[in-house]
């Protein structure tokens, strides 16, 4: 990687601008999954079913301290896997499903209705505790 793209991504990131994409296309790299998440009831149902037909266990993403931190990072990333890490892919909620981090390249949700039914889910509370 070249100084002055190592500068950039830096820079994005102090600005608040990640894109981890290769040419605006999704690399799978698991960066973006977050902890927080807009959910419908529907979507955590079929998450909940999904996770015990499989036996789905909790991922943790932290790393020894010295005073304790909160893992902030989705319990279904799976950083063992090069592409798909997320355990529950097939079910994923729709926004993992739409988003990119490519500010130029992701769609707003402008569905009104999906947005009205959603709400924050701390999703390792929801589904492993």
């Amino acid at each position: 990687m070249k100084s002055a793209s190592l500068e950039q991504m830096m820079a994005d990131m102090n600005n608040g601008t990640y894109d981890l994409t290769c040419n605006g296309e999704c690399t799978q790299c698991g960066n973006c999954c977050s902890n927080l998440l807009p959910m419908t009831e529907d979507e955590i149902t079929t998450i909940h079913k999904h996770i015990k037909k499989h036996r789905i266990k909790e991922h943790r993403h932290n790393y020894p301290t010295a005073t304790p931190t909160m893992d902030m990072t989705c319990p279904f990333l799976n950083d063992d896997k090069s592409k798909e890490k997320h355990e529950i892919y097939s079910v994923r909620p729709r926004i993992c499903r739409e988003f990119i981090c490519c500010p130029s390249k992701r769609p707003p949700i402008d569905d009104w209705g999906y947005k009205l039914k959603c709400k924050t889910v701390d999703v390792r509370k929801e589904f492993f505790k």
